[in-house]
């Protein structure tokens, strides 16, 4: 997927700082799956905007203060249950990558519900193509339509494509601070 960078040169003038191509990252947790990490912040830059900020290794969600721009798409059928023929070594292979391309992923996902999983962020979603579903942490389901768009707040949440085709939506995800539990 092509990615173009554009900033400022200081004096009011904009370019393009990048024009590159970002590849799909694919888990074997999640066979068919694709996820386009397009730009990730961990700060907000202060304007104007002149160089690509440096590389760093980034949680795949962000800290406060912290921004995640991305594409998803999801395959039909998936479920998110590893394969119960699957020996615990392999499964902990998938794991650990799953660890490794995505750090802080895995901690996220709630193991009673597969698939939920909830995040430090308020999230900014816009369906593209095909159609899904956003599954609730109470159980239930939305279903998601191109253009439908979500404003997800830090709630747990799924998504599913029980279609034939891709379902892909881009997001925007901002981190932010949980308060405390209210105590009882």
């Amino acid at each position: 997927m092509r990615r173009i960078v554009v900033g400022g040169d200081g004096n009011g003038q904009s370019r393009v700082l990048s024009d590159d191509s970002v590849d799909p990252l694919t888990l074997a947790l999640l066979p068919g799956a694709e996820i386009h990490r397009m730009w990730e912040l961990d700060e907000l830059p202060t304007l104007p905007v002149d160089q690509l900020p440096a590389g760093t290794d980034t949680s795949y969600f962000p800290s406060p203060g912290g921004v995640r721009f991305g594409f998803i798409s999801v395959p039909p059928g998936l479920s998110y249950e590893p394969d119960p023929g699957l020996p615990e070594e392999a499964l902990a292979e998938v794991m650990a990558e799953a660890e490794e391309k995505l750090p802080g992923m895995m901690a996220a996902f709630d193991p009673e519900q597969p698939g939920a999983h909830a995040t430090e962020s308020i999230d900014f979603v816009v369906v593209l193509s095909g159609q899904g579903r956003m599954r609730l942490g109470d159980g239930a389901d939305v279903l998601l339509r191109p253009g439908d768009s979500i404003v997800q707040h830090g709630a747990a949440h799924a998504w599913f494509n029980d279609g034939t085709e891709p379902f892909v939506f881009a997001y925007t995800l901002c981190g932010l601070h949980r308060n405390a539990a209210p105590e009882r």
